[in-house]
């Protein structure tokens, strides 16, 4: 682009040169005609002389394009024409550089949209899936919280139950420690009572029966008294 804009600039300058001369500058005069004035009077000269300057300073410099006198008006038209022709090369140079420049730009902003809408939607799916998520894992902490509650609950009755159980077992254990000491105190109480009854018996039998007879009735007495308990 600027290689083109250096050339647009170049073929400006080679046309809007053109071949000019001024009247400023003008061809040195012929020898014979620098004696002619010479020899002219002072009153002719002097009649003359301010000509050229009023003509100068009333017209300016004259222009010549190719070997005719140009005016302001032809002036001012060259440099239009200049102009014109400058600004036809540089956008004819140009347009090809600017449009593609243009589409190339154009075409980035679509991207660059295109890029934002798909950004867009994929963080609103992020988004979804992650409310969703969040959904599904309050679904899971109320589950877990009721079935908390429910093995709390269900563990306490568990525990009443196995201390009810314990409880009843060591109750069941204790009457049966109870009834078996109860009978034991009973049969020992009952060997002792037998014990004395003989022994009291014996002594009284001694004092009123003498010799066998007095063993057998002793016998006899022990297997009433220690009949079955």
């Amino acid at each position: 682009m600027i290689r083109s804009l250096r050339l647009a600039l170049c073929f400006a300058v080679i046309l809007g040169w053109t071949p000019v001369t001024s009247a400023s500058d003008p061809a040195p005069p012929a020898p014979h005609a620098a004696q002619t004035d010479a020899q002219t009077s002072p009153a002719h000269e002097g009649g003359h002389a301010a000509e050229p300057h009023g003509e100068t300073a009333h017209h300016g410099p004259e222009v010549k394009l190719f070997g005719m006198h140009l005016g302001n008006l032809g002036q001012f038209g060259l440099k239009v024409f200049n102009f014109a022709v400058f600004a036809g090369l540089l956008f004819f140079l140009l347009k090809g550089a600017l449009s593609s420049a243009f589409k190339a730009r154009t075409q980035e902003l679509k991207d660059q949209l295109a890029q934002a809408e798909r950004d867009k939607a994929e963080a609103d799916a992020q988004m979804r899936e992650l409310e969703q998520r969040m959904g599904q894992l309050q679904q899971e902490l109320d589950g877990l919280l009721v079935r908390a509650k429910e093995d709390a609950a269900s563990e306490k009755a568990r525990i009443l139950e196995a201390a009810r159980t314990e409880a009843d077992q060591i109750l069941a254990q204790a009457r049966q420690d109870i009834a078996h000491h109860h009978r034991l105190a009973e049969r020992e109480l009952r060997a002792l009572v037998a014990q004395l009854a003989v022994e009291g018996a014996e002594a009284r039998l001694k004092t009123q029966v003498q010799g066998d007879l007095a063993a057998r009735v002793l016998d006899r007495s022990i297997h009433q008294v220690g009949g079955p308990l």
